[in-house]
């Protein structure tokens, strides 16, 4: 029997004490898994081990591998791929430049690993509908939240196209250098990549 109480699950057992876990602090030891191993590498024996929870507790809270897989892309977009990312409200805080963002995304981690959404959804994506239809609506999102911001910051965009164009230049970048990050090519020259891309899209901004 499971009981659900501010985010925690409770597995309550026949005898003993029940046993209970944060089921976002498991999904982001998923989110890891997913994001080491790939869809398919990650079987329910790593997942189970490296979220502290057994078969049953992943079932009850989370679905399948396959719900926890897209669960677990979803927790992904909104902690790690969209995180520093201006959001425009100010809240009293210096936003972070965008080279930052960009750099911190790929390498504050033990190692940098490229991007979930890339690199694995996308593959499960090039077999299966149902990962397509969630990729396309995670770049559609993102392409809306950049586009935005950077229309707020543009003097004159009529019809929206540099903001647009800002939009896809930021999130092809994120990708391309998240592909590359994976595949090992050398930090500095990723660095270099990075700001070339970052002084176009200052110009975007400033044009």
């Amino acid at each position: 029997m499971e009981a659900v109480l501010g985010g925690v699950i409770e597995i309550r057992k026949k005898r003993g004490r029940p046993r209970s876990f944060d089921i976002d602090t498991a999904l982001d030891r998923a989110v890891d898994v997913f994001w080491e191993n790939g869809y398919e590498g990650a079987d329910l024996d790593a997942l189970t081990q490296a979220m502290g929870i057994n078969r049953p507790s992943l079932y009850a809270a989370y679905g399948d591998k396959r719900a926890l897989f897209f669960q677990a892309v979803e927790r992904y977009y909104e902690k790690i791929a969209m995180l520093g990312l201006p959001d425009g409200s100010g809240e009293g805080r210096k936003e972070p430049s965008l080279r930052d963002v960009i750099v911190g995304f790929l390498y504050d981690h033990e190692r940098p690993r490229g991007c979930l959404i890339a690199c694995v959804l996308a593959a499960e994506a090039n077999a299966h509908d149902d990962a397509k239809a969630v990729l396309r609506n995670l770049v559609d999102r993102e392409q809306r939240r950049i586009e935005t911001w950077a229309s707020e910051r543009i003097a004159s965009d009529p019809g929206g196209a540099k903001a647009r164009c800002y939009a896809n230049l930021v999130i092809a970048t994120l990708h391309s250098v998240g592909v590359k990050a994976s595949a090992g090519f050398p930090r500095a020259r990723i660095e270099a990549e990075i700001d070339d891309t970052v002084k176009v899209l200052e110009g975007l901004l400033t044009s």
